[in-house]
């Protein structure tokens, strides 16, 4: 581990920071590759950093979630993780941003549609009627060409409008489908991720309670009673920990005893 802290460089399994202005939180942030300074140069930190990487006394834990990210980090695998990774892809693929609906279009009356055909059709039955005497009446051919071209131009909106607002019916129902579907696949993989934390826990839960009793604190009847803190070195010392993990806690009588008890490199903070 190398750790530079105003301008000061540390290194080793152990670093004492307790006589620096610097707070256990911006550490492990640091450590955990959420923010650039302090500089920290070491191992990537598994899943369970983001539970118990930095131990204090106000802390609070998700115990079984800590152990099972615990359990993972030491390659356990369950028969939940293959139906898990599909649920995420899955997820990913599924497209649910909110549909570009096109502008509705005004429709054109039926009424309106009716109304012209009419007109047409009176037109076309004087216009018959004249041609039938030999008639030449400019007139009318001019007003049936005007009404006819009035129809095609109305019948045109109301097919645009028709189309429109069927487009936009299926852009919107297909939405609301990717939404449900995605509730779906949200509800289906949280159920699996509950069983494959079950799984986790269970397999580790002799370790975890054994490590109750070893780490320094008061160990209860239900190992998983214990306190945030007993509980946090508790699943360090199950997990593989390669990361320095930052302590602000008094339990330890040196800050090698921390590291041997947790198999890690410790920063006390």
């Amino acid at each position: 581990m190398k750790l530079r802290v105003a301008g000061t460089t540390y290194t080793g399994a152990v670093v004492d920071l307790r006589t620096r202005d610097v707070d256990g939180r911006t550490i492990a942030a640091s450590i955990r590759g959420q923010q650039c300074l302090p500089a920290v140069s070491c191992p990537d930190p598994p899943s369970v950093y983001a539970y118990a990487g930095h131990v204090h006394p106000s802390m609070g834990l998700r115990t079984r979630t800590a152990l099972a990210a615990a359990a993972r980090s030491q390659g356990h695998e369950t028969p939940q993780d293959e139906a898990i990774a599909d649920c995420r892809e899955q997820l990913t693929e599924l497209e649910c941003s909110p549909p570009d609906l096109p502008d509705p279009v005004e429709s054109v009356p039926d009424a309106t549609i009716d109304g012209l055909q009419e007109t047409i059709a009176a037109y076309r039955g004087r216009l018959t009627a004249r041609e039938a005497v030999g008639a030449d009446d400019g007139t009318v051919q001019a007003d049936l060409r005007d009404a006819a071209m009035e129809l095609s131009e109305r019948e045109t909106r109301r097919a645009a409008a028709i189309e429109t607002r069927e487009l936009r019916r299926e852009r919107a129902r297909a939405y609301r489908d990717a939404l449900e579907e995605r509730r779906r696949l949200s509800d289906e993989l949280a159920n699996r991720r509950r069983s494959a934390r079950a799984t986790l826990v269970d397999r580790c839960a002799d370790a975890f309670a054994r490590a109750v009793e070893t780490v320094p604190g008061t160990a209860p009847d239900d190992p998983f009673d214990a306190d945030p803190v007993t509980a946090a070195l508790a699943v360090l010392r199950v997990a593989r920990t390669p990361a320095p993990v930052v302590v602000e806690t008094d339990r330890f009588r040196t800050l090698a005893a921390a590291s041997d008890c947790l198999d890690a490199p410790i920063v006390r903070c």
